[in-house]
């Protein structure tokens, strides 16, 4: 095709040629709401929601974050309390130990003898009913 049948086909800019009227809306002016390109009003219903579902994603995510980093501190707070328990339990044998020990009666006996005491005799009662008294070595007389 040479570059006269070309120019031919083209309508000059002086001149326009009838066409059929169709039934178009309105396009809006390049700098009115909505954009000023045939494409942006199929793209304009699609980024409030591709915004929405990205910040449901980040929401999303922010919150297991937070939960996981609560959890993994509730876990080392277990942790602890459990450790400081089975100290206090190991205290709790030790001091059960040393008190079974002092309550012995032998050690007390031993102790005793070390102060300088002696051992007693047996107790004497009063019977004021009868104006006796009674026990001593044997046990009642």
């Amino acid at each position: 095709m040479s570059t006269t049948s070309r120019k031919s086909r083209r309508p000059t800019r002086g001149r326009r040629t009838a066409r059929p009227t169709r039934s178009r809306p309105p396009r809006p002016a390049p700098g009115a709401v909505g954009g000023g390109t045939a494409a942006s009003p199929t793209r304009a219903p699609r980024i409030p929601f591709v915004l929405l579902v990205l910040c449901l994603m980040v929401s999303a995510l922010v919150s297991l974050l937070v939960l996981r980093s609560v959890v993994a501190q509730e876990a080392y707070a277990i942790t602890s309390l459990q450790s400081q328990n089975r100290g206090l339990s190991y205290q709790e044998q030790e001091l059960q130990d040393e008190v079974a020990h002092l309550e012995d009666s032998d050690r007390i006996a031993e102790e005793a003898e070390e102060m300088g005491m002696e051992q007693g005799e047996a107790p004497l009662f009063l019977d004021p009913d009868e104006g006796e008294v009674v026990g001593g070595q044997g046990g009642a007389e």
